[in-house]
């Protein structure tokens, strides 16, 4: 069984979070979910670098596609969580990996019932099931990347659970700078909903 870690390759075709990969020297394409990050970071005809989870059940075979490392463990510990799809854990990872710990780690079921199938009791059991048990690393090369516009990854995170992006960007541009990342996708949802 041949299992994919990471790959390098032309990004052929973005539609939402499905972004094809001309794989390189192998002349595969490869239709993957991807993370909010990688979105963010994915631009036509250019080459890109993901990390890849090959996620099997009784029914189908998927890919998903990562960032970092990191955003990819941190995935496989979401979907362990009984009630936790691929597609739900990727809305997850919208928030962002410190602010997802974080809100984790403090019990913030609030936050986290605002990702869109996430509800208060499913929000619980993360809880539950996932404090104490998952951590970011802080290694600057397996850490998230940070894009050139700080506030990208808030934009893509929220046009990711389904906002319109003129919509997130206005909002997001009021937002106090100074504020923690879970704080300014608190005011957003919010402003938003």
């Amino acid at each position: 069984m041949y299992i994919l870690n990471d790959i390098s390759g032309k990004v052929i075709n973005i539609d939402g979070i499905n972004i094809t990969i001309l794989v390189e020297n192998t002349g595969l394409g490869l239709e993957i979910f991807a993370s909010p990050n990688l979105v963010a970071v994915a631009r036509g005809n250019e080459t890109i670098s993901a990390w890849i989870h090959h996620h099997i059940t009784d029914v189908s075979q998927v890919l998903f596609g990562f960032a970092t490392i990191d955003e990819r463990n941190l995935f496989k510990n979401l979907i362990k969580v009984s009630g936790i799809g691929g597609k739900t854990a990727l809305n997850m990872l919208g928030l962002g990996g410190e602010a997802l710990m974080n809100a984790i780690q403090t019990e913030d079921d609030k936050l986290l019932a605002t990702i869109p199938g996430i509800g208060k009791k499913t929000a619980q059991k993360i809880i539950v099931d996932l404090k104490g048990s998952i951590n970011f690393a802080k290694n600057p090369s397996t850490s998230e990347k940070t894009p050139a516009a700080p506030d990208t990854p808030l934009v893509s995170s929220l046009v990711s659970m389904g906002y319109e992006k003129s919509r997130v960007e206005a909002i997001v541009a009021t937002l106090d700078d100074s504020l923690p990342l879970a704080e300014k996708v608190k005011l957003a949802i919010k402003n938003l909903s």
